[in-house]
């Protein structure tokens, strides 16, 4: 039987669907925290095509999230380790590797021919490097962080809202930011969710509403965000 079968059931993906997954270039940003269940559960559906992308190596600090890494992998590069670790979860799958930061001057070859990016890491220059590429040249973006026993998630795609809208870019971090590894698999799985979504035209995707949790209290919120005027991204798009 095949492997997919009990998704390719779901009407909403069903051999059509299938067909698109398999077809599918995903490029996702950072294989930490986020980007394990996001690599994981792509590749258990059968994405064919994942982009990996980070330019750093494995730690023992990750280790309590970061699960497609082991003890082993210590001082390895994070993509070399990912593409180990997905070649056992599915080989039908094909991953490639990006051993680059992310930045003004390489976002565009990196994002170009892709149908959905995931941003999977935790500073904010490469969250506002990826928002303006992808919102300008309309590629789906699916944006996450986590802090504790909190996070958040929401796509940004064609007219909707982005990360500058909401003043993300003036966000200070801490450092180091805590991080429980249940946190990180829930928001990734979300993010890992969209993507899928989008890939088969499936259901409504998190768009103009950042969707929170509250590990604490168990607990989920939705709040609407809007276009800002003020939003240099939007301007730019408006001026084009």
């Amino acid at each position: 039987m095949d492997k997919y079968f009990r998704q390719e059931i779901l009407e909403e993906i069903g051999i059509s669907g299938q067909k698109k997954l398999a077809k599918a270039k995903v490029l996702i940003v950072g294989t930490g925290g986020l980007g394990s269940p996001v690599l994981t559960y792509l590749a258990c559906a059968g994405v064919g095509n994942l982009y990996v992308a980070d330019f750093d190596t494995v730690s023992v600090t990750n280790l309590n999230r970061q699960y497609l890494h082991g003890d082993e992998d210590v001082g390895k590069l994070k993509t070399a380790s990912a593409k180990e670790s997905i070649a056992k979860i599915n080989k039908d799958v094909n991953v490639y590797e990006i051993n680059e930061k992310i930045t003004e001057e390489n976002v565009l070859e990196i994002i170009k021919e892709k149908d959905v990016v995931i941003n999977c890491v935790d500073n904010i220059p490469t969250r506002v490097i990826l928002n303006r590429a992808c919102v300008i040249n309309s590629v789906p973006l699916i944006e996450a962080a986590i802090d504790g026993f909190y996070g958040f998630m929401f796509v940004i795609s064609d007219g909707s809202p982005c990360l500058n809208c909401i003043g993300y870019e003036k966000t200070k971090l801490k450092t180091p930011i805590p991080v429980l590894g249940t946190t990180a698999g829930i928001i990734g799985t979300l993010q890992a969710n969209e993507c899928i979504k989008i890939i088969v035209s499936a259901g409504e995707n998190v768009v103009g509403r950042l969707l929170t949790y509250d590990g604490l209290e168990g607990s989920f919120e939705e709040v609407p965000i809007h276009i800002s005027k003020e939003c240099s991204v939007h301007k730019a798009i408006s001026l084009s």
